[in-house]
């Protein structure tokens, strides 16, 4: 299971999406994502690269906060192998 999964598990107000981008490249594009994982906050990019849970959590919830929007999206997108 995802971290942002097990997050939004433990967070009624977050959601999460994982996204493959060789499935659905415009969403990509849209985010402008160029690695993975790549985790997009209420359509801002809050980290790129595996993170430690600590540190991962802090930038989402963050971001979420910042935002003011009370649902935060958090879409963590993979390349199919």
């Amino acid at each position: 299971m995802s971290l942002s999964t097990r997050l939004a598990i433990e967070h009624p107000q977050i959601t999460t999406d994982v996204v493959n981008i060789a499935v659905l490249p415009y969403l990509a594009v849209r985010h402008r994502v160029d690695d993975v994982p790549t985790t997009v906050v209420n359509g801002k990019k809050v980290c790129v690269g595996a993170l430690p849970e600590d540190e991962f959590v802090r930038r989402v919830l963050g971001q979420s906060r910042r935002t003011g929007i009370s649902t935060a999206r958090a879409a963590a997108s993979r390349r199919a192998s």
